[in-house]
């Protein structure tokens, strides 16, 4: 099957993604030297044939310094399955998406908005029933990702996105507008309609590469319009250049009851020379990220600058998943040739951890060339750098960055963000050489939450929104200039009699205190959720999201568009008068489970060999009936089968498991008189681990680099590179290999999930711990969320952290189909407890009914990556008898939890006492639910012996799983002969 990835670089492309450049003709060609966003990509993994883009509507409005576009785009699925699409775009500093809406019946319906992880407990959930959910999510990084279900079936599907954006002025006084209309892929049609408010034709620059796109008067505005088909990619460059206004604006808004407004305030710069430094200092961010970076932006910013220097002393610090020595450097006459060499031959590699930042002593300044995004570690950049004592200048040269952090660093040391994307190196190079104005305070008399977009005027002007309690006010502005004096000035606010109530300035005081709010999201995720659900804004902590009927939005009780609301109303009241009041505490049904699961483990199994069952008819796929249908769900059973119940399928051949041994990896964890575990190593049949595997240790560094270009979005690659780093004690190499996981699409938590896993399994736990911290914030719906951050505590030595996550495993109600994961945590929970030792842990707020170990001979535990997903576990005893999940309990007792059809497991094997011989463990890849599937599943066991007993020995293993009905043997239990004891 084909697996294509559609790049689009169009929709929010260009003029949404960058919004200046220095003046120009109409005659010219675009400035090939202004920083263009990443292409949006949508992924559809399981098409076989691409979805197409039928047709592009684009209507856009521009008023002063602001413009709101609306883009409608028209899918056409020619595959004869329905699919899910994902679109991901980032957004460049000043622009937001403000609404979306999807076509339900015919019809826009416009996106409410949600809390962030209820938006995607919700999508997913309503996707599993085959409906029509789309939900639009925003991550660090100002990077977008709209998700849709379905993509009908040889039909289309029509999305409306609206982006509002702030334009930059220029130099020469124009501000500049790049329309989204430059295609990675063809548009079999295309609409563009561009208004500019107050401004004639005649005073605005047109440059497009057609030349049917017109230009004309029409009331007191202008239009430009284009109207095309079959638009190729790279053919849709249309840019404007409108003049900016001179004076103040003022713009008024009424929202709740309150009224609020957005000034633009011009400023004369009276800027004086920074002296010159006799040391700096450059931050280098290596991560596999800074390689998306401008890097001939950035040399060219310090080219000038050190020219500009003539003689100073530079300390080199290059920055990853862990920070490198650093280097000196002396440069004498601006000559800095030994330094760019070192820095173009950087290799970007590994993740981004803001604790190796800290800055040395002994520098005057300091540049820090990253995009900010931290994804490794448990610091922030701005707890790092925040304090430092030193001007710390942001420069930024990629289109996804984490701009307000990077400002809250710079501005508090008297520094500034230099923005590449905005900026030219002239421009920077002021910046970077001259000590500018900058805004100490704003007030006045009955205004209230004042925000300004920056301490500095930006392109000449302040920007500044607030709330006012009065319909009229003066606003005071109070700035220090270079030379240390105060100067102000006042601009009067007066809410017209006839105000047109446009949602401008509402949308400008929400933006800003957003910008202002992310500077310190993590502290901030309160404040940053409820102005997300007061002004309908997707942020880090909401989302957008469209449902098919009024009877969703009522299931999940999410308030819908004004045209439901009256039938949502009523509906919801129907719904909470029917509500039953006796429903059963969740710790009363694990109690009732927890009971059945003492009564087995209490029960003495029989240790001989089973007489042989009489045959069972099977069907084709080998199974016995009841186990062949997957829906029908399999009793569990709680006493010793009788052999003659037990299917003929149920027993395996000796004589297989005696051949299988010999795969497995000699040696074994254990005592000469306990169960030892022998892991199958597993390998990956790809061309680049063989090359891997073949390379001396000198060489394997320099050959996954070579390799890495082709595999630069593929988890497997830095999954099997790093394992094989790891195996040859090459352990900080494997670490920063396995680090890449975190910079690979963000937020994706199946990713951010395999890599603590891996980590883990490298005795790395304290470094899975803040993953798995970032999984939590993003799935806190999943119970596996809170069971592996219990885990990875507990191996880190923190028992008490590591019971409190697991106890809300076992206490909180969950989905149907996380099917017994509050036994297999409670079971996990009271190993803990029972292995503490001394330390006193505090279960106060754990019901003591469920506080009773259970201690395990061998005990296995799959988990797998990939949400909608049915792995399957077995294990075949001595007796030739298999457990899975048509034949739960065997003759002898070992346990296997319910089947877990629609998640990521776990699934788990027990068996108290294990008689002696040799145990297989294997697993199946049976099916999936999951469109945007691709590629292997990865799936990680657990394989325990004496559980939650002082000498536990635990090993880890992680395989792939290529294809549906692929089985792999994990490994085996070895249990030596021994004397029976009623208790393990």
């Amino acid at each position: 099957m084909t697996q294509p990835t559609v790049r689009l670089s169009m929709l929010l492309l260009a003029g949404l993604f960058s919004s200046q450049l220095a003046a120009q003709t109409n005659t010219l060609p675009p400035d090939t030297n202004r920083i263009l966003p990443v292409p949006p990509v949508l992924r559809i993994p399981e098409a076989k044939i691409p979805v197409r883009l039928e047709q592009v509507s684009l209507k856009t409005q521009i008023s002063g310094s602001q413009a709101r576009s609306v883009i409608e785009l028209s899918f056409y699925n020619p595959n004869e399955r329905a699919l899910e699409g994902q679109l991901e775009f980032p957004l460049a500093h000043g622009q937001s998406v403000s609404g979306f809406a999807l076509d339900i019946d015919g019809k826009l319906r416009q996106a409410v908005v949600v809390e962030k992880d209820r938006g995607q407990q919700v999508f997913e959930d309503i996707s599993r029933t085959r409906v029509d959910p789309a939900l639009l999510e925003v991550t660090r990084g100002n990077q977008y990702r709209l998700r849709i279900y379905p993509l009908p079936a040889k039909g289309k599907r029509t999305v409306q996105l609206q982006i509002d954006q702030t334009l930059i002025a220029n130099q020469t006084g124009q501000y500049l507008f790049r329309a989204p209309l430059q295609f990675g892929m063809l548009a079999g049609k295309l609409d563009a309609r561009i208004q500019i408010e107050g401004i004639g034709a005649r005073q605005i620059q047109l440059r497009s590469v057609q030349n049917d796109v017109h230009k004309l008067d029409e009331n007191s505005q202008s239009v430009i319009s284009w109207q095309a088909k079959d638009v190729h990619p790279q053919a849709g460059l249309l840019e404007l250049l409108v003049p900016a206004k001179t004076e103040p604006t003022t713009s008024y808004a009424s929202f709740n009851n309150q009224h609020y407004f957005y000034a633009e305030v011009p400023v004369t710069a009276m800027n004086s020379p920074r002296p010159a430094p006799k040391k700096i200092l450059i931050l280098w961010d290596a991560s596999g990220s800074g390689a998306q970076r401008q890097h001939e932006k950035e040399f060219a910013l310090l080219d000038q600058y050190l020219r500009k220097l003539g003689d100073v002393d530079v300390e080199l610090k290059l920055v990853r998943e862990q920070a490198e020595n650093t280097v000196q450097f002396k440069v004498r006459g601006g000559q800095w040739d030994s330094m760019r060499s070192t820095l173009q031959q950087v290799v970007y590699d590994g993740a981004s951890n803001a604790a190796a930042y800290a800055i040395p002593p002994g520098n005057q300044l300091a540049l820090l060339f990253s995009d900010g995004i931290m994804n490794w570690g448990k610091d922030s950049l701005l707890k790092v750098l925040g304090s430092a004592r030193i001007p710390v200048y942001s420069i930024v040269a990629s289109p996804a960055s984490d701009l307000p952090a990077l400002r809250a660093i710079s501005e508090s040391g008297g520094a500034q963000v230099l923005d590449l994307q905005q900026q030219d190196t002239q421009q920077a190079l002021r910046a970077l050489t001259s000590q500018a104005l900058h805004l100490l305070q704003v007030k006045g008399n009955a205004v209230t939450q004042i925000v300004s977009a920056s301490v500095y005027p930006q392109q000449g002007r302040w920007r500044i929104a607030g709330i006012l309690s009065s319909a009229q006010s003066d606003l005071q502005l109070e700035w220090q200039q270079a030379d240390g004096q105060r100067r102000s000035s006042s601009l009067k606010l007066a809410i017209p009699a006839k105000n047109e109530n446009s949602d401008l300035a509402v949308r400008r005081w929400a933006e800003l205190r957003l910008a202002q709010l992310m500077q310190d999201s993590e502290t901030q995720r309160g404040a940053i959720r409820r102005l997300g659900q007061q002004f309908n804004l997707p942020t880090t902590e909401t989302s957008l999201i469209v449902l098919d009927t009024v009877a969703d939005y009522v299931r999940f009780e999410i308030t819908p568009p004004d045209e439901l609301r009256a039938s949502y109303d009523k509906l919801l009241a129907q719904k909470v008068a029917t509500q039953t009041k006796d429903q059963i505490n969740q710790l009363d049904k694990v109690r009732e489970r927890f009971e059945k699961k003492v009564a087995w483990w209490e029960k003495d199994f029989p240790k001989d060999t089973p007489a042989l069952p009489k045959p069972v008819p099977v069907s084709a796929t080998g199974m016995a009936p009841a186990a062949a249908e997957r829906s029908i769900a399999m009793p569990r059973v709680l006493s010793a089968p009788a052999p003659a119940a037990v299917a003929m399928n149920s027993f395996a051949v000796a004589d297989e498991s005696k051949a299988a041994a010999k795969s497995l990896t000699p040696g074994a964890t254990g005592s000469v008189n306990s169960p030892s575990i022998q892991l199958k190593k597993w390998e990956p049949d790809a061309a680049y681990y063989r090359r891997l595997q073949a390379a001396s240790a000198n060489d394997m560094y320099r050959i996954y680099l070579d390799e890495k270009p082709s595999y630069q979005n593929s988890s497997a690659f830095f999954l099997d590179a790093a394992d094989l780093f790891l195996e040859r004690g090459q352990t900080n190499l494997g670490l920063r290999i396995l680090s890449n996981l975190a910079e690979m699409q963000m937020e994706n938590r199946q990713i951010l999930r395999l890599l603590a896993y891996r980590l883990v399994q490298a005795k790395r736990p304290e470094l899975a711990v803040p993953v798995l911290q970032t999984v939590l914030r993003l799935s806190p719906n999943e119970p596996q969320s809170y069971r592996d951050l219990g885990l990875a505590l507990a191996a880190a030595g923190q028992p008490q952290a590591a019971i409190d996550q697991l106890w809300q495993v076992v206490s909180r109600p969950w989905h149907d189909r996380f099917a017994d994961i509050e036994l297999i945590a409670l079971a996990e929970l009271n190993a803990i407890l029972a292995q503490a030792g001394n330390q006193q842990l505090d279960i106060s707020r754990m019901d003591k009914r469920l506080l009773r170990n259970l201690p395990l001979d061998i005990r296995a535990v799959l988990s797998w990556d990939a949400d909608n997903t049915d792995i399957d576990l077995w294990v075949t005893d001595p007796n030739g008898e298999k457990t899975y999940y048509g034949h739960p309990l065997s003759y002898q007792g070992g346990s296997l939890s319910r089947d877990f059809t629609g998640g990521y497991g776990p699934e788990e094997f027990s068996l108290k006492i294990a008689k002696p011989g040799t145990y297989r463990v294997e697993t199946q890849f049976f099916g999936h639910n999951q469109q945007l599937i691709a590629g292997a599943i990865t799936l990680m066991l657990r394989l325990s012996t004496k559980f939650g007993q002082a000498d536990q020995q635990d090993q880890y293993i992680t395989v792939r799983l290529d294809k549906q009905k692929d089985k792999v043997l994990i490994g085996e239990f070895v249990v030596p002969e021994r004397t029976f004891s009623a208790n393990p």
